[in-house]
């Protein structure tokens, strides 16, 4: 499910209705399911702010001022950005948690978190046609890219997520062999997108030798993203 919200939120840029993912740990018909509130909570969630005008003028309902549109997971009493929620629990009903502020939270009522909302700018820009050849390489202490991935060019990979330490550190040692892997992967003509192996921060590859280095080669940085 977090992949499906990283996709959609980039594939739908622009989309101007909510759409909200939820699910379950427990199927539907056990008698300990999440699965009755889960789907409640993501309905209350989608339907926020499209309360009809008449009944806005009658009640003055306080939601239609969210005009909220983004692609988000509603899970465990939580509604989040769909591409900064993440899997951390596989027993628990608080399955899912966010590197990003919630932006609403469920008990009783719902308690929106106006400034966190995803502020739209242009139009839709629908973006259908994804290429599978990218994959993600994790930086391992002590391993040489040179021998565990080889020439990903001369095998049809286009793209890399390349996950740094800290704020976008790698090794530098030229035996380790990162660098210059780089550089012949790009050269080549391989897409790099750096990204941080934390949670949270900022992500700033150039405040380090190996990060300004990599910058240099055309490798791109950032923003902070989860791994989906």
């Amino acid at each position: 499910m977090a992949y499906t919200a990283s996709a959609l939120s980039l594939m739908l840029l622009g989309f101007r209705k909510p759409i909200v993912l939820t699910g379950s740990q427990m199927p539907l018909a056990s008698a300990r399911t999440d699965a009755r509130q889960n789907l409640i909570d993501a309905l209350t969630c989608a339907v926020a702010g499209q309360t009809p005008p008449h009944v806005q003028a009658r009640r003055r309902v306080r939601c239609v001022l969210l005009g909220w549109s983004e692609v988000a997971i509603c899970f465990g009493g939580k509604l989040m950005r769909g591409n900064r929620a993440q899997k951390v629990d596989s027993s628990s009903y608080q399955a899912f948690d966010s590197t990003y502020p919630y932006l609403a939270t469920l008990g009783i009522g719902v308690d929106w978190n106006h400034k966190f909302l995803l502020q739209l700018e242009g139009s839709y820009r629908p973006r259908f046609l994804l290429d599978p050849a990218v994959i993600r390489i994790p930086i391992v202490p002590g391993s040489d890219p040179r021998l565990c991935y080889g020439d990903l060019m001369a095998r049809g990979v286009k793209g890399v997520v390349l996950e740094t330490f800290g704020v976008g550190n790698m090794p530098d040692s030229a035996n380790l062999g990162w660098l210059p892997w780089l550089k012949d992967q790009t050269k080549k003509g391989l897409k790099v997108c750096l990204t941080s192996q934390c949670a949270k921060g900022d992500l700033k590859p150039e405040l380090y030798k190996a990060g300004a280095a990599a910058m240099a080669l055309g490798v791109e940085a950032g923003p902070q993203m989860t791994s989906e």
